[in-house]
């Protein structure tokens, strides 16, 4: 496996973005700060301009991206905004490798690897454990699962956004452990929430709880590991 990202050894990856929102403009600015030719695409104008600034390519529609690209990231809305966007791309996007990490169900995952497989395209799911502005720091992860060909052959460049872990060939297991991690944070967050506003009636600020809360609860999550062997 080569160390630059590009399956070939040249140093740069000719690849593009589709969806500039706050993730999509962060994975974008990853690529193009690591040398790789990236070319980017939204749907509104506007998005690109700071890419453009640091060296990235804008194309005009979502079929000039990926004409432009070998590897195609599509981080969209949801599910129905990437048939949107690729469904009349079939033809351009065969025999092309195509990472989607818009967030969808395991079952939409799978629902568009089949779609991805009839026409011809290598297809990777990616669920990301990251929020935009950490994309690429410490505790930024990637999960993927689908094409194993196409992780191998990207893995380096995948590792520009943070720690890559790939799940095997069933498209949906990134998506199922996603959802499943977030189901946990969400939780967490409530309880935290909810415990700030239980004792705010009594003048203790948001502040004043969470240096008691971060590391009771951190804590706690050291319960995990017993729990988990329990269960097993």
């Amino acid at each position: 496996m080569t160390t630059d990202g590009s399956g070939s050894g040249s140093g740069s990856v000719r690849v593009s973005v589709l969806g500039l929102g706050a993730m999509g403009g962060a994975l974008a600015t990853a690529l193009v700060k690591a040398g790789h030719t990236t070319t980017v695409w939204n749907r509104s104008p506007g998005k690109a301009d700071g890419l453009v600034a640091l060296g990235a390519r804008a194309a005009a529609t979502a079929g000039d991206a990926v004409r432009a690209g070998d590897l195609v990231i599509v981080c969209l809305f949801d599910h129905a905004s990437v048939h949107e966007v690729l469904d009349p791309l079939s033809g351009e996007l065969a025999g092309r490798a195509l990472v989607n990490v818009t967030t969808t169900s395991p079952e939409q995952s799978r629902e568009l690897a089949a779609w991805a497989d009839r026409a011809g395209i290598a297809h990777l799911d990616g669920g990301i454990m990251a929020v935009p502005q950490t994309i690429g720091g410490p505790g930024s992860s990637v999960l993927y699962s689908g094409s194993a060909d196409v992780f191998q052959r990207y893995e380096a460049l995948f590792d520009l956004w943070g720690t890559s872990a790939y799940f095997g060939e069933d498209a949906g297991l990134a998506s199922l452990y996603d959802l499943a991690l977030l189901a946990g944070m969400y939780v967490m967050f409530a309880g935290f929430m909810q415990g700030a506003a239980m004792v705010a009636p009594a003048g203790v600020s948001a502040r004043e709880f969470v240096s008691r809360a971060a590391p009771w609860l951190t804590s706690m999550t050291g319960a995990f590991q017993e729990y988990a062997w329990s269960r097993n």
